[in-house]
């Protein structure tokens, strides 16, 4: 859960000595962040909480957050998937994202179906373009997922093409959170 969560919008963070995971979502997936609260409960101290966020309009909106507690435990992830405090793919990905959930957790945290539903997408803006390189052949090699490289308004994301649709959808679908198979097509 926690690689897919870095791949996605989690966010590890140096505090102090060692470094803690952050999560936040919008207040439309209370559930999820309740779910990832449950799995974490153990390194957290405080549970989920609303703040509120400025959106990119200026329009103040809810955001459920969490954070653990800055622990040792955390200080190799954020090695591995940091450099500089930017968020980095490490070089031994197709080790780490080999499991189902880890897939799960990612497109639940950035992904979406298209539009007309001909394909999914994950967002994934913040790695070079060697790094979806490597993510596009860890997809292959772990999933026989295959994948494109999209831009919208600059930002890359990563295409699973209809043809493959399926077949991703029934890889992630037993480890999804309830109240996120909205991203999911409706046909198994």
């Amino acid at each position: 859960m926690l690689v897919g969560k870095i791949l996605g919008d989690g966010c590890l963070e140096k505090n102090g000595k060692h470094v803690r995971l952050r999560i936040e979502r919008g207040e439309k997936q209370e559930k999820y962040v309740f779910w990832f609260y449950k799995e974490f409960n153990m390194y957290v101290q405080k549970q989920p909480y609303i703040l509120w966020h400025a959106g990119r309009n200026g329009k103040q909106t809810k955001r459920w957050r969490f954070s653990t507690l800055s622990l040792n435990i955390f200080d190799q992830h954020y090695m591995d998937f940091y450099h500089n405090g930017k968020k980095r793919i490490p070089e031994h990905i197709q080790v780490l994202l080999q499991s189902p959930l880890v897939l799960a957790v990612w497109y639940m945290d950035d992904g979406y179906l298209r539009t007309d539903k001909s394909g999914a997408y994950i967002c994934s803006s913040s790695f070079t373009q060697k790094e979806h390189e490597v993510l596009q052949q860890t997809l292959f090699e772990n999933f026989s997922l295959h994948t494109a490289v999209h831009f919208a308004g600059g930002f890359a994301r990563l295409h699973i093409p209809s043809r493959d649709l399926r077949m991703f959808a029934n890889i992630i679908r037993p480890h999804m959170v309830e109240c996120m198979k909205y991203k999911l097509p409706l046909t198994p």
